[in-house]
This record gives C-alpha cells, sequence and structure tokens, in this order.
C-alpha cells in the first residue's frame, strides 16, 4: 500500500544568469518546481502572540526517500496539477512553505517502503 499521493512542489531558486542589476545584485533565471507525490499531515498551527495577528500554520510531508531536499527553497503544497507528462504545478496555485530543522530519515520496512518526515511552517500576517 502507498500513501505517496498527494502532489508535493519542490521550488528551487532559478540560476544566476550572469547579468546583474543597477545596483550590483546578481539576477536570478525564474524558479524551477519539481513535482514529488508524498502523504502530508497538520503538524500544529496557532496564533504567535509575540506578534499580534500573526497566524503559524504547519505541516509534518512524508517524502520517498530518494527525494533531494537539500536545496529546496519553498516546499508547495494543495496545488492543482496540470495534465501533462510529467505533471506541473500550475502557477499560481498552492501555498508555499519552508522546512523547519533537519529533515528525519525513516528506513524501509516489511510493510512500508522509506521515507523522509520533514516539519514545513508558513507565517502569514
Amino acid at each position: 500500500m502507498n500513501l505517496m499521493t498527494e502532489p508535493v512542489g519542490l521550488r528551487r531558486r532559478g540560476q544566476p544568469t550572469g547579468d546583474y542589476d543597477d545596483y550590483g545584485n546578481p539576477i536570478y533565471a525564474a524558479p524551477t518546481t519539481t513535482v514529488v507525490h508524498g502523504w502530508i499531515e497538520p503538524r500544529t498551527s496557532g496564533e504567535n502572540t509575540a506578534a499580534r495577528e500573526q497566524m503559524v500554520y504547519g505541516y509534518w510531508v512524508n517524502l520517498p526517500l530518494d527525494t533531494a531536499l537539500a536545496g529546496v527553497d519553498a516546499v508547495v503544497l494543495f496545488g492543482t496539477l496540470t495534465g501533462t507528462d510529467p505533471p506541473q504545478l500550475v502557477e499560481g496555485t498552492g501555498e508555499e512553505y519552508f522546512v523547519v530543522g533537519e529533515p528525519g530519515r525513516q528506513p524501509g520496512g516489511f510493510l512500508v517502503p522509506g521515507f523522509i518526515k520533514a516539519a514545513v511552517e508558513r507565517v502569514t500576517g
């Protein structure tokens, strides 16, 4: 049985183009988003009492063991997929979350394949 059924976007910053803006900062190409399938579980959400009107939303994201999370700038959850092969996230859909801490690794066993478990978080307000 495979629980990895939910589309998860792994967004990475684009590569430097070699050009610079008027202030001397490097200009980057558009970010790229790779779609993998994982399992999403609610982790925590609540109001940040130190900063009024600020909400923190959190999820556990379980991804296949071969998923490369190093260098990921954002994890996109709840996006809409295109019907193309391979599937892509429709631009402007989904919510960006950021990996918090170090992802854990669960080796595969008799019943369940191995997976990476990462805590992700989004702050609004």
